[in-house]
């Protein structure tokens, strides 16, 4: 009934919890589906597939499906969507978890509902270095493609995308050219054709590491593909639609650079989100304390 993919690369160091929290699930009828997009011949290779045959061996659940090269993970997403047999599609990152009785909670919001609902998303528990900083349950049902071009949709993590295979096989999956925001994009295409159930309960946690993370240079790059592709979008949309989500692409970009300690680049995305509606408090408190918790976290 329901098909879990999960793209890994790298050292497997989360992936033994992410497999277990999938197998643990109160919903048996699954199948799960491991993407495998190291390189071969590497230690990180070795690593997973010692890891994943283990698993195999004792749950017939688990499929393994290897990259001859690396690629990247959208492209693992659809190499594991190409064989997966289940009427519903989870995705899963490699660091990331479910509770328990997830998939049994999405699977009974979405089995009967309307044909425009396209998926289900939940409440999710952040963690850093295996300690709780932040529990959110504010979701609600509904279409956000605004917040989702302003990469401000609070769906808290890719793991946390529970949609019809029907969906997946409609929007042709996810778009292997981005290397980043392969979440958003995706989520951007489904909405403007479907709608998201929500589920207000803390039922994936997400392990933010930020482990790979690009440098600012990249990340600029990365949004203006972004924004490019869904032009067409915002080119029709109300001009303080257009200014929220310019907005919050500038302050993204901005907290990037004063997190990577480059200060210039930073002002230079404060001064462009101000031009489409100012900082918010919040967003002034971050810029004044991200200096003084960059010198912090090294004494």
């Amino acid at each position: 009934m329901i098909s879990i993919i999960i793209p890994t690369f790298g050292k497997p160091l989360y992936l033994d919890k992410a497999i277990n929290s999938v197998l643990r699930q109160s919903f048996y009828e699954l199948e799960l589906i491991i993407v495998d997009d190291n390189n071969p011949n590497t230690e990180a290779r070795k690593l997973t597939e010692e890891l994943v045959d283990m698993y195999k061996k004792i749950d017939s659940r688990v499929v393994y499906l290897k990259h001859n090269h690396n690629q990247n993970a959208a492209i693992a997403r659809n190499t594991g969507f190409s064989v997966a047999q289940g009427k519903y599609i989870s995705f899963l990152d490699c660091d990331d978890e479910y509770m328990p009785d997830r998939l049994q909670k999405c699977f009974h919001a979405i089995e009967n509902a309307h044909s425009s609902v396209g998926g289900v998303y939940t409440g999710c528990e952040f963690k850093r270095t295996g300690r709780t900083y932040r529990k959110y349950t504010g979701v609600a049902d509904g279409k956000f493609i605004v917040e989702t071009l302003a990469c401000k949709f609070m769906f808290c993590t890719g793991s946390n995308i529970f949609v019809r295979k029907s969906v997946v096989d409609d929007l042709n999956g996810f778009d292997g050219a981005f290397l980043r925001h392969q979440d958003y994009e995706f989520l951007v295409r489904l909405f403007e054709k479907y709608s998201l159930i929500a589920i207000p309960e803390l039922l994936v946690i997400k392990n933010n590491e930020n482990f790979n993370l690009p440098n600012i240079e990249k990340q600029v790059a990365i949004k203006k593909q972004y924004l490019e592709k869904f032009k067409y979008i915002i080119d029709n949309l109300p001009e303080k639609d257009v200014d929220f989500i310019m907005h919050g692409n500038n302050i993204e970009l901005a907290e990037m650079a004063m997190a990577q300690k480059k200060y210039n680049e930073a002002n230079k995305f404060y001064m462009n989100a101000r031009q489409y509606g100012g900082l918010t408090y919040r967003e002034w408190f971050r810029r004044l304390v991200y200096p003084i918790y960059n010198i912090l976290k090294y004494l």
